[in-house]
């Protein structure tokens, strides 16, 4: 067993994201029984995401996108002038649906996230145990036990979501708002990816709070991956869960390769 001093100084790997992917590839390739683990998370995180995707994206179409289309329909109708100014309105409406469209396919892939946080913890757990050569001690995954913490883990997450809204909402800012609705729902998206990871760390009585530090730009551009994911309709919005869950296995795997090559 590494000592305390060893886990607050092991260095997290800054990896990009395809290295994550890949360490994720290998972690459900190489720990046992975790492909076995990854096809129960497949179906419940794509039929959560699916439900509440579904929720969000309708209530974003009847009462966002639909409501301005139809009012710039109305204005470009009084003249040349105000119809070129609606058509350069019309465009610039059209990159922001767009973003906003992907920021609403995150914050209910976040909302999804939150509900799945036992299976995400289960699965950076075996990870640990695996690279350790631990027992693996910890209760498995269990389909009764995640209804049961649905609530508390929507409940722990309302200032997550709260942050999304608000990024959501920056997005109705001209110019600037498009770009901070990108920052933050990466950041988020990233902050998905490490969180998993350090918990377990520090439920197992690590010190991780050093572990954190410098991780702010790394948590963003991997975040960045799966929000460009999301602003690719049907297609990146299939991938998404998929590119989560690698993510957060990868990162897992990727910081018990470097802990073990320090011991």
């Amino acid at each position: 067993m590494t000592n305390a001093r060893t886990d607050i100084i092991t260095p997290v790997p800054r990896d990009n994201p395809i290295r994550l992917l890949r360490g994720g590839s290998m972690a459900f390739a190489q720990v046992p029984g975790l492909r076995r683990h990854l096809a129960v998370g497949f179906v419940l995180l794509y039929a959560v995401s699916l439900v509440v995707g579904l929720l969000a994206v309708s209530g974003l179409y009847y009462f966002v996108i639909e409501p301005w289309s139809a009012g710039l329909a109305e204005w470009g109708a009084d003249g040349f002038w105000m119809g070129l100014i609606a058509w350069f309105a019309r465009v610039f409406l059209w990159i922001a649906n767009v973003i906003l469209l992907a920021a609403t396919v995150i914050l209910s892939l976040l909302i999804s996230i939150a509900m799945m946080g036992v299976w995400f913890e289960t699965t950076v757990a075996r990870i640990i145990s695996h690279h350790r050569t631990e027992r693996d001690d910890s209760a498995p995954f269990s389909l009764s036990a995640w209804i049961g913490t649905i609530g508390r883990s929507v409940a722990d997450s309302i200032g997550l979501v709260f942050i999304a809204l608000l990024g959501l909402a920056l997005g109705f800012i001209p110019v600037i708002g498009p770009v901070l609705v990108v920052v933050i729902h990466s950041y988020l998206l990233g902050r998905e990816v490490r969180d998993p990871y350090l918990v377990v760390r520090s439920e197992r009585g690590e010190e991780i709070k050093q572990l954190r530090q410098g991780l702010t730009f790394w948590t963003v551009r991997t975040g960045l991956l799966p929000f460009l994911l999301a602003l690719i309709p049907v297609v990146g919005w299939i991938i998404l869960p998929a590119a989560m869950m690698y993510l957060v296995a990868g990162f897992a795997w990727q910081g018990e390769t470097a802990r073990a090559a320090r011991d």
